[in-house]
């Protein structure tokens, strides 16, 4: 049974899986429930307890249509569009950035009519000071949830890209987005700076290393 798709809820990891009541396990963990996408009373239940960030700290959910899963739980919320970019210099060291307290890496919201490839590459310039900057591979997309101060749910899917980067310039932080500094970090000093950041950016880096280390 493959993983189709990973959402996080305030935090809380939500794996989507394709698959039948069978696979559903004996037992439950209440903390960590799996639930077929028949159920959709607890499954509405379980992700109003993960957006309060309260008792629940994974959420399975399994079905035979991936897709038919994604549309519907993605219709209660606004999708936003964004982009962002992994990148490596020819060192092999990962570009990271340090904003609001959290190791996170370069990345924005698209613009009207832009396409993602561009709202990448224009994010990273203008958050890190970096270029210029060739995109080597696409990534997996992530999602994320939050909610605005106006009670607006929204649903952010943020598009990955592998770059490459050869110069030497000068790093600088976009202040103004709150980035207090942008650095270059070796693969071996990267795994403690994994832990202070977010998970959706975990999922990223490590697709990143297994496609550059063991591709």
């Amino acid at each position: 049974m493959a993983q189709i798709y990973k959402i996080f809820v305030n935090e809380i990891p939500v794996t989507i899986l394709e698959g039948n009541p069978s696979d559903l396990p004996e037992t439950i963990d209440e903390h960590r429930p799996v639930y077929f996408f028949t159920e959709r009373d607890k499954i509405r239940k379980a992700f109003a307890l993960a957006e309060t960030g309260n008792y629940v700290r994974s959420l399975t959910i399994i079905g035979e249509d991936a897709r038919q899963i994604r549309q519907t739980l993605f219709s209660a919320y606004r999708l936003i569009r964004a982009a962002g970019g992994v990148v490596m210099n020819q060192h092999r060291q990962i570009l990271l950035i340090h904003r609001h307290g959290m190791w996170d890496l370069p990345k924005g919201k698209a613009e009207a009519g832009e396409q993602m490839q561009r709202t990448a590459l224009r994010e990273v310039e203008e958050e890190t000071g970096v270029k210029p900057l060739v995109i080597v591979q696409k990534l997996r997309p992530t999602y994320h949830t939050y909610v605005t101060v106006q009670k607006v749910r929204i649903l952010k899917k943020t598009n990955w890209y592998l770059m490459q980067h050869d110069g030497k310039g000068k790093l600088r932080p976009q202040e103004e987005e709150g980035i207090d500094s942008a650095l270059w970090v070796s693969a071996e000093d990267l795994i403690p700076k994994m832990q202070g950041t977010y998970g959706n950016i975990r999922d990223v880096l490590d697709q990143a290393l297994l496609t550059v280390y063991f591709s």
